[in-house]
């Protein structure tokens, strides 16, 4: 494409001389235009396709996930919930209200009590196409914003944790494969994470 930008110009260049050049001897002036907008259109589809343009395309975008991944942090508080509770049921149940309600913007939550894991399933289009990115390249992470959310998990999980006097995990999954964990925190310690796959 650099060549077709390279020609498109001097084309642009030399199209322009003569259009001028034809206007102010012969008064033609329709072949000349004919040459400036091709060449321009030229230089302008070379320019696009560049390497470098498309991937600032591409940071672009990817730092339009980030906001959104960034805007899902949040700490919960999981008021009410302590470990002199009932049952633990109950607590766990408790604790599957907050993380659904504060994931709501984020996607949906479900607790599998077989390895005590809540399993967060992003729904939101920009979050869901940033874990599609990192999926196919982990060393995307730092631009879709990963480590602000995985940051705010672990504080959760060891928040989760600490409320229920247990070990727990919370995991966010591959939107197109929920068996495939992209992120797993427990007890506030990292056990998993697709960035550090690369």
């Amino acid at each position: 494409m650099i060549f077709l930008v390279i020609f498109g110009g001097l084309m642009l260049l030399l199209g322009a001389f003569y259009l001028v050049n034809s206007w102010q001897r012969y008064r033609e002036w329709k072949s000349g235009t004919v040459i400036v907008v091709l060449s321009l259109i030229a230089v302008v589809y070379g320019a696009i396709n560049l390497p470098y343009f498309k991937h600032n395309q591409q940071s672009q975008s990817a730092s339009s996930s980030s906001q959104v991944v960034q805007a899902s942090s949040f700490s919960n508080r999981l008021s009410g919930i302590n470990g002199n509770s009932a049952n633990t049921q109950n607590q766990q149940a408790a604790v599957l209200r907050q993380l659904q309600k504060g994931y709501s913007k984020l996607g949906t939550v479900e607790f599998k009590e077989d390895s005590n894991t809540y399993v967060v399933k992003p729904t939101d289009d920009n979050t869901v196409n940033a874990i599609k990115a990192l999926v196919q390249d982990p060393s995307q992470a730092s631009q879709i914003g990963w480590p602000n959310l995985t940051n705010s998990i672990k504080r959760n999980s060891a928040q989760v944790s600490k409320a229920l006097g247990g070990d727990y995990s919370i995991s966010i999954v591959n939107p197109d494969n929920t068996k495939q964990a992209v992120y797993t925190a427990k007890n506030g310690r990292t056990t998993y994470n697709i960035a550090d796959q690369k």
